[in-house]
């Protein structure tokens, strides 16, 4: 059952929150929570590679790591980030837990993420941290991304969308600041002005708008970054 560490410091969480409106929160989730979810994220063979990057969109299952359906292949082996493009762009996995929740099919661990980020539990402990009452539900979605993958820079808004805080919650065994992967935060002058490496069992939440990326990860990164993203949010939407 996912369940949140026991030791949270709410208040100094809120404090810490309100100095940048952004936010990493080690061990947010109950250890045992952690690392099942992790397993089942690493064990997982139904993930789709999602593609916003030149010129191109599209979304197609994977099977063992390559396009599931036959002479789709070359689709996502010549899908490129262009790297002049000021607009978004994205490669990356995706798997659709809000829609196993829906349909409760219940495949894994993850895929009570949904119920667990809509909990009272969660919430409340959300509107603490953030000092934001407003929040009143949770989208989600899990995400893989594997060497060469990235997401370029973005604020996330959107009309009519009811985002209020974006989040990632990475799953992620041993990650190193070497491998990439990291989600940054751009200033006004073309610098960092932070970034969070991916820790495991660790949140990330940031108020939108912000202007954010992640980083490619690294061709030579032994491993995949594993997370569960999406929003905290007022009103309709997903």
């Amino acid at each position: 059952m996912l369940a949140l560490a026991s030791d949270l410091d709410v208040a100094a969480l809120n404090r810490a929150f309100a100095e940048r409106r952004r936010l990493r929160i080690p061990g947010v989730l109950s250890p045992a929570s952690a690392a099942a979810a992790t397993s089942a994220l690493e064990a997982f063979d139904g993930w789709s590679v999602c593609v916003a990057a030149g010129g191109e969109h599209f979304e197609l299952p994977l099977k063992d790591r390559r396009a599931a359906e036959p002479g789709k292949q070359g689709w996502i082996d010549q899908a490129r980030i262009d790297g002049t493009d000021p607009r978004m762009q994205f490669i990356y996995d995706t798997r659709r837990i809000a829609f196993e929740h829906e349909t409760s099919q219940r495949i894994d661990m993850v895929s009570g993420f949904p119920a667990f980020l809509n909990s009272a539990a969660f919430l409340d402990f959300a509107r603490a941290v953030t000092g934001d009452d407003r929040i009143d539900h949770a989208s989600a979605q899990a995400t893989r991304y594997r060497p060469g993958q990235a997401l370029t820079t973005h604020d996330d808004t959107g009309i009519g969308t009811g985002r209020l805080y974006a989040y990632v919650l990475n799953l992620t065994r041993e990650w190193t600041v070497d491998w990439g992967g990291a989600l940054i935060f751009p200033g006004e002058d073309g610098h960092i002005e932070q970034g969070f490496v991916p820790t495991f069992n660790g949140l990330n939440i940031f108020a939108v708008p912000m202007k954010h990326a992640v980083t490619q990860v690294a061709t030579f990164a032994p491993r995949d970054r594993y997370a569960i993203t999406g929003w905290l949010r007022i009103g309709e939407g997903n």
